[in-house]
């Protein structure tokens, strides 16, 4: 039985316990007055029911995680950074992101070997998984070098990757995005 079966099951009860005890007997006569309260009872009771099934969609609503990336580029300093903000009140939890490139799967290391293959000097910083909480934001990939020619080829070689990404809200559901690496 659904719970609005239920529901109306345990209504019907109350109505014809409360009917013997106040009545002290239960006639089956039917006056309009009896058919008059009994309707506004269950309308008061369904109206009561859709307010509450309501009221958990808002709630559900407010604590749901809204991840998107954000992309800093500093062209004077030849720094990137890529992080993920939760715009949402809720907090991301079984945060877990993949990196990549066409079709195979990246791990950090190979993230990290491609990206220093370029050469020069390169200060790389490569994030963890980790939940982010409301209005905060995990830094995932970040890089900063010294000439432009290397910071334009990394630039050029991130084109090619994206971000997989899954996540839960802390009632449970699950989400996942993906995003490309540049603007």
């Amino acid at each position: 039985m659904s719970s609005s079966g239920s529901l109306y099951f345990v209504i019907v009860c109350l109505v014809l316990i409360a009917g013997v005890i106040i009545g002290q007997g239960f006639e089956f006569k039917v006056e309009l007055k009896d058919l008059l309260t009994l309707g506004a009872t269950l309308g008061t009771l369904w109206y009561a029911s859709n307010g509450l099934k309501h009221n958990r969609k808002i709630y559900m609503s407010s604590i749901t995680p809204v991840i998107e990336r954000f992309i800093a580029l500093d062209e004077d300093k030849f720094a990137y950074k890529f992080s993920l903000k939760n715009y949402g009140t809720g907090s991301a939890i079984n945060f877990k992101y993949t990196v990549t490139r066409g079709e195979q799967e990246l791990t950090v290391k190979v993230l990290q070997e491609q990206i220093l293959a370029i050469g020069g000097w390169i200060k790389l910083e490569i994030g963890s998984e980790l939940g982010i909480s409301a209005n905060s934001s995990l830094n995932i990939l970040s890089f900063s070098t010294k000439k432009k020619e290397v910071y334009d080829s990394i630039l050029m070689q991130l084109r090619e990757y994206s971000l997989e990404l899954s996540y839960s809200s802390i009632q449970g559901d699950e989400f996942k995005k993906e995003f490309s690496l540049v603007p």
